[in-house]
């Protein structure tokens, strides 16, 4: 979707590293790393207790799955290294080292599908998989200051004016993980409740990323024309980063090794974020580079596993 902006300054599509989007994510990635660690550690000894007395039977089984999934709100923040002072901004005299902006993200109700291969040890379930994640992108514009942090004062008279134009198509998350389950005991003999835990790769890719800024005269330019400022941006940005997934659900037995699943996850992903190139920009080789934060997901799929020996 298309958000007219007021228009400030050329910024690629990119945003900023602070103000709003200025929170320090590092300390509750390592928090929960180590929670999910000691999870891990739970479910593997506590099966080891429990089998003695609820000894079943190890095998191989593949599965797969298809849902649904929800993101939070995300964070865009961008910067350059753009030096120009724009004709609608009041910058004579001041010391540009580039600008930021910040946008954020929402997220419509994505696809998710699912394959998996493991092999049962008992109450234990040691499971590898891999999957795809994709949802719409509606990008909100919140304001744009120079690099520094300072703000941006439009020039009230002028011979130009601007036009602002960005977007993005959606957020593509791929992930190969390793994941831990524990089954619990039946219930009415057919239902099998288990909970888990996953660790991984995903690779995330925001596909068109889009930004345009075009400048016209009103009264005449002068010695520079009006295209001269125009920015223009079009691309993909990708990057792989560490996840970490919380699961709970329940198996139906329809045969003796054929199970039909409810999965609910909850998936916590670093940030991402990549260096991106204009299309055309007042400094031929100038680079620009995006942050995208706070990609958690929700996710509820259906499964089927088949097993290579009997329940």
């Amino acid at each position: 979707m298309v958000d007219e902006m007021p228009s400030p300054i050329d910024q690629p599509f990119h945003l900023p590293i602070t103000q709003s989007g200025n929170r320090n994510h590092e300390p509750r990635e390592h928090q929960l790393s180590i929670r999910v660690l000691l999870a891990v550690c739970l479910i593997l000894v506590v099966p080891c207790t429990s089998m003695a007395d609820e000894s079943r039977a190890s095998g191989w089984y593949v599965g797969a799955g298809a849902g649904v999934n929800w993101m939070s709100d995300m964070d865009q923040t961008g910067w350059n290294r753009d030096d120009i002072c724009y004709p609608v901004n009041d910058c004579d005299g001041q010391d540009i080292g580039g600008y930021r902006w910040f946008y954020d993200l929402d997220a419509d109700r994505g696809n998710l599908f699912e394959l998996a291969i493991g092999r049962r040890f008992g109450n234990l379930r040691l499971e590898l998989s891999a999957n795809h994640r994709q949802n719409d992108i509606d990008q909100n514009f919140i304001g744009i200051t120079y690099l520094d942090g300072s703000t941006i004062t439009s020039r009230e008279m002028g011979n130009y004016s601007s036009q602002t134009e960005a977007s993005i198509d959606d957020l593509e998350t791929r992930s190969l993980l390793l994941n831990a389950y524990y089954d619990f005991l039946p219930v009415h003999s057919r239902m099998i409740p288990y909970v888990g835990v996953g660790v991984g790769l995903s690779y995330a890719k925001l596909s068109g990323l889009f930004f345009r800024s075009e400048y016209s005269c009103t009264n005449g330019c002068g010695d520079t024309p009006a295209d001269f400022y125009t920015s223009w941006q079009d691309e993909a940005l990708t990057d792989t980063v560490f996840s970490r997934h919380l699961y709970a659900g329940a198996d139906y037995r329809l045969g003796d090794r054929v199970l039909l699943g409810l999965k609910v996850s909850y998936s916590q992903v670093n940030d991402m974020s990549d260096t991106g190139r204009y299309i055309d920009h007042p400094l031929p080789d100038g680079l620009n580079h995006t942050r995208i934060s706070d990609m958690d997901h929700w996710s509820l799929a259906f499964g089927l596993k088949y097993l290579f020996e009997d329940f």
